[in-house]
């Protein structure tokens, strides 16, 4: 294994390391490095030499069949799962297989599951605060008060996932789109650096699917997004660049209209 991206050099992770841009050294604009990466599973090669790149503040959509490697790939970068060779690094200081899952969060990764995982007998409100970056051990939050700047940042959240009007609903009371909602508001009360969002738009009607669209568009920028998804039309209002991953490889990357045009993706859709 390198000690760093390909065109870079660093220290592995380190308790001490802050989790700010500068103090992640995001000084070649890019997040996220992934770089001949490869892991098998019984013989079953999931991610075979995979590169993948992401800029900071950049909104990628990632699609591809049944067993490319979406998820597997999203276990890399979160520590679940650790590849049999290649490179994982975030910004040009931290080498993400150096690093146990709990320190990956702390470096600002925030993962949302498919299926939303809330409080259910908390309200909503209740649900950001106990997200909150800070000392989680039972004395803390037995003990915590919420500060005025703590409160403003719950409220803040709230409007930008939309559920200001349901603060003092329980969680188990929202509708499948509204708790998505949350659970990527819980992320961000992390204040992660990338979000990694896994199929945001199973289950949702039409009317919350163009509501997500508008959510994660407007995190892009601050955040760095990658966005695993099977609905096509959800993709391409979305209008970001799209990686299409085939038997753990990079089959092609574009706009949607490139990918979509692609012969090699056809074939890949079509045989599915």
């Amino acid at each position: 294994m390198t000690d760093g991206p390909s065109h870079a050099r660093g220290p592995v992770f380190d308790a001490e390391v802050a989790t700010d841009l500068e103090q992640s050294d995001l000084s070649h604009g890019t997040l996220l490095y992934m770089e001949d990466v490869s892991v098998s599973f019984d013989g079953f090669k999931a991610i075979d030499g995979l590169n993948f790149y992401v800029n900071v503040g950049e909104l990628r959509c990632v699609i591809g069949p049944n067993g490319a490697g979406k998820t597997t790939m999203m276990d890399i970068i979160t520590g679940k799962t650790r590849p049999d060779k290649g490179n994982c690094w975030f910004g040009q200081r931290l080498d993400l297989l150096a690093m146990d899952e709990a320190e990956i969060v702390h470096a600002g990764i925030g993962r949302k599951f498919q299926k939303p995982t809330v409080f259910e007998q908390h309200r909503v409100f209740e649900n950001l605060e106990l997200s909150m970056a800070g000392p989680k051990s039972v004395w803390a939050t037995l003990m915590a008060r919420l500060t005025p700047e703590q409160k403003e940042r719950i409220e803040e959240v709230l409007d930008i996932i939309g559920l200001t009007q349901e603060a003092a609903r329980l969680a188990g009371a929202l509708s499948h789109g509204q708790k998505q909602w949350l659970e990527i508001g819980m992320l961000l009360m992390q204040n992660p650096l990338l979000l990694l969002v896994d199929e945001p738009a199973a289950g949702m009607t039409h009317q919350e699917m163009d509501r997500t669209v508008e959510l994660l568009g407007s995190l892009a920028g601050e955040h760095s997004l990658v966005v695993v998804e099977h609905d096509m039309d959800f993709v391409r209002a979305l209008d970001s660049r799209v990686t299409v991953l085939h038997q753990g490889r990079v089959l092609a990357e574009g706009s949607m209209d490139e990918v979509q045009s692609d012969p090699r993706v056809v074939e890949v859709y079509l045989g599915e």
